[in-house]
């Protein structure tokens, strides 16, 4: 039996390519939230139901649940792979307590594929090769256990990793990667088109402002305030919180880089693009005609 982790949108695309190419079945699918189901906006959610509906059971992870609570959950996914000689497919690998759990298994596959753009910034948390800096129980295991951090140790565990970012340094070796043949243009849903304007020249992207300190929200969100006018639409982060009220402000059920690439073909003018470290920057680096701009370029 094969396991599938699932925490975003991005990584349920890539999962329902993986299933794919690679005729994986059955699967049991992990999803993870970080403290209650409806945390996301329902077009992030609407993107798992067809690996959710084609799974054979799924579990749900919430990770402000009891630290061993969650050990226990990945525990039994291991167990239940090993056991039936399955594979596992995650993409954070930076998750602690699945590296703990990992631990137990030694000779279980591990497959990752990509997180966005912490799979190609070697400083995110990613590459990071010290253990968790934490006191109690969760920072002496990780002394004891992970020298070099949890990250590190998954890595070093994975079999194969699948990438949609061709050309690309990665978290693993180039002999264990494998690319994806990702079409951005195939995933414009086309509910989304009655939403977008007819000519665009300028776009601002969201991010997960959550993911922030109380400080860098106030100065990440009044960037997005004093370009938004200047801009033609604003796009929200599929894990973005409403919190801007402007006509520009919209949310799409297609991932940015399928709409970015149908903008610019419709405007066939080059197309500006702000943004807060998009994943897009790294997947659509080669289009000649679309220039990013990260305002976190400042920080």
């Amino acid at each position: 039996m094969n396991i599938f982790m699932v925490r975003t949108r991005l990584q349920s695309l890539i999962i329902e390519e993986i299933i794919s190419v690679e005729k994986v079945s059955p699967y049991i699918l992990v999803v993870c939230y970080f403290d209650h189901k409806n945390e996301d906006a329902p077009e992030v959610y609407a993107t798992y139901d067809t690996i959710k509906k084609n799974a054979v059971f799924s579990i749900d992870v919430f990770a402000n649940d009891k630290f061993l609570k969650n050990v226990a959950k990945y525990i039994l996914v291991q167990m239940i792979a090993s056991s039936t000689k399955g594979k596992v497919f995650l993409a954070g690998v930076d998750s602690f307590t699945f590296a703990l759990a990992a631990k137990l298994f030694p000779f279980a596959q591990i497959n990752t594929f990509d997180d966005g753009s912490y799979n190609v910034l070697k400083h995110s948390k990613y590459f990071c090769e010290t253990p968790l800096v934490r006191p109690g129980l969760k920072g002496l295991l990780s002394k004891l256990l992970f020298p070099k951090g949890g990250a590190k140790y998954l890595r070093s565990r994975s079999k194969r990793h699948y990438t949609v970012f061709a050309d690309l340094e990665n978290i693993v070796e180039k002999d264990r990667v494998m690319t994806l043949q990702w079409d951005w243009s195939k995933l414009l849903d086309q509910r989304d088109l009655d939403k977008l304007p007819a000519q665009v020249s300028a776009i601002l992207l969201g991010t997960a402002f959550q993911d922030f300190n109380e400080c860098q929200q106030t100065k990440l969100r009044q960037k997005a305030v004093e370009l938004v006018d200047s801009t033609d639409l604003y796009i929200m982060h599929p894990r973005e919180k409403l919190w801007l009220n402007h006509e520009k402000v919209i949310r799409l059920n297609s991932p940015a880089e399928a709409v970015l690439n149908y903008m610019q073909g419709v405007s066939k003018d080059q197309l500006t693009v702000y943004h807060y470290d998009t994943t897009a920057a790294y997947s659509l680096r080669n289009h000649k005609d679309i220039k990013f701009i990260d305002l976190l370029g400042d920080d």
